[in-house]
């Protein structure tokens, strides 16, 4: 056996843990791991950052399945802001604005701060405006006019909101004919994506008049293209000709794609048409749990399905009748118990009554009231020659009603779950409605999202390096 040192195995140890450890990152998670954190982001937006933070997770987040799962887990995008029509007269008492009509126009203002969402995003200064020189087209009534493109005009209006799209009206120059009385063509636009598309309305029916006109979805549940998965709903009235004084709604159903276009929903010889009253004692009152409520000055109100695209007359208890005006009734929406409600707000006398229906026995009755005089005391602004005529209403959402008095143009909020009043909130500066608006789902991701581009890139950053660039 030859002599030789004996290893001092308590060396080796102390040498081994001398030795600095090799330093641990999220790069050695495995992927099933990468995609749970990624998981765990709270909005689309946080998204995108992280998104764009490697290629790594870029294509993480791009795989098949990601999305969807997301999407899954936490649902729909939040609303990112609010597009606040800007009016400069509220509507009298027959709903109809102030004469002369002025083109309204857009202001978008986020949810956060600024350093969240920038709002620079959300412009609509990619939408084709032609020069004030240019002469519109002209409408001859002797000749059937060629609807071969759309028309694009400086008359635009955005009118309804769905995740991250808006619909815009394109209706013709007529600065002496109130949009209601003619019916428009449509845009429909993504303004995150900068991505639009002109919707010439249907030519058979483009002499009727246009009680409203609302999106709605294609389909398509968490996944998509949100410019091919929606749908237009434009609901029209078409007048009597033996009875002038009455007519009938008529909804149209437009959808994109290779067959898509304008679809008539005429009703079956079994069903009966519902007829209505003059347009001008017709207004729109609310959308909430699928349908559609058009108040009348008669008592009535008219009903849309959006599900079968049928229209129904409701009659509402005698406690809650009466001329149902675009500035006195509103219906609204509310979650119980995660389901769906239903709820009337209206202006009687000097009070702000809110109405709901029994979850037993479905039984209408008053959920809560505010005397606007009392409760608006208090507010900068006030005058005690307010309320002498009943308030008007403005706009409404399912949480809140914003409203002036008759007397003068003043405009405060009251916040329906505690009827409290207030007139600091942006909403209040504004007097036309307000449509949300969500940043596109899924989100757009096309740079290196395949195990082929690492190479790629790992290449070109070699050889802007042998050339002695800066990445």
């Amino acid at each position: 056996m030859g002599k030789g040192k004996r290893r001092n195995k308590s060396t080796a140890k102390q040498r081994r843990a001398a030795l600095p450890a090799a330093q641990t990152t999220v790069h050695d998670l495995p992927d099933e791991l990468v995609c749970q954190v990624l998981l765990g982001l709270g909005s689309p937006l946080d998204l995108i950052r992280a998104a764009a933070t490697c290629v790594r997770w870029r294509r993480a987040i791009a795989g098949e399945g990601f999305l969807g799962r997301f999407y899954d887990h936490h649902g729909a995008p939040c609303v990112a802001g609010h597009y606040y029509v800007t009016d400069t007269q509220p509507p009298d008492v027959t709903g109809v604005l102030r004469w002369p009509p002025r083109k309204p126009s857009a202001a978008f203002v986020p949810s956060s701060s600024p350093d969240v969402v920038d709002g620079g995003l959300f412009s609509l200064d990619f939408l084709y405006v032609p020069p004030v020189t240019d002469r519109p087209r002209r409408m001859y009534y002797g000749r059937r006019p060629r609807r071969t493109r759309i028309r694009h005009n400086q008359c635009r209006e955005i009118v309804d909101s769905r995740g991250s799209l808006l619909l815009l009206t394109n209706g013709p120059w007529r600065e002496l004919v109130h949009p209601r009385h003619w019916s428009s063509d449509f845009i429909v636009c993504e303004p995150v994506s900068r991505r639009y598309q002109g919707i010439a309305r249907p030519a058979d029916l483009s002499h009727l008049p246009l009680l409203g006109a609302f999106l709605l979805d294609g389909g398509g549940a968490g996944g998509g293209d949100t410019m091919s998965s929606f749908r237009v709903l434009s609901v029209l009235y078409e007048p009597d000709r033996s009875r002038y004084q009455f007519g009938m709604p008529r909804a149209c159903v437009f959808a994109p794609g290779s067959d898509g276009g304008w679809h008539i929903c005429w009703h079956t010889m079994d069903d009966e048409d519902v007829e209505v009253p003059l347009m001008e004692m017709i207004h729109l009152a609310g959308r909430t749990a699928g349908r559609v409520y058009w108040g009348i000055e008669d008592g009535t109100v008219l009903v849309l399905e959006e599900s079968t695209v049928k229209f129904s007359l409701l009659t509402f208890p005698v406690q809650m009748r009466g001329p149902y005006r675009r500035t006195s009734f509103r219906v609204i929406g509310s979650s119980v118990d995660g389901e769906d409600r239903v709820r009337v707000v209206r202006v009687h006398g000097e009070d702000l009554e809110v109405f709901g229906q029994l979850l037993d026995s479905g039984e209408w009755v008053v959920e809560k009231s505010v005397a606007l005089r009392d409760a608006t005391a208090g507010l900068s602004g006030w005058d005690y020659r307010f309320f002498w005529l009943p308030a008007r209403i403005v706009t409404a959402g399912n949480t809140f009603v914003v409203l002036t008095p008759a007397e003068k143009i003043w405009l405060f909020s009251v916040e329906l779950e505690t009827m409290e009043v207030e007139n600091e909130h942006v909403r209040n500066r504004n007097i036309g409605p307000s449509y949300p608006c969500a940043l596109p789902w899924p989100p757009l991701l096309r740079a290196c999202v395949r195990r082929g581009d690492d190479d790629a890139v790992v290449s070109k950053r070699r050889q802007r390096h042998s050339k002695g660039t800066t990445v």
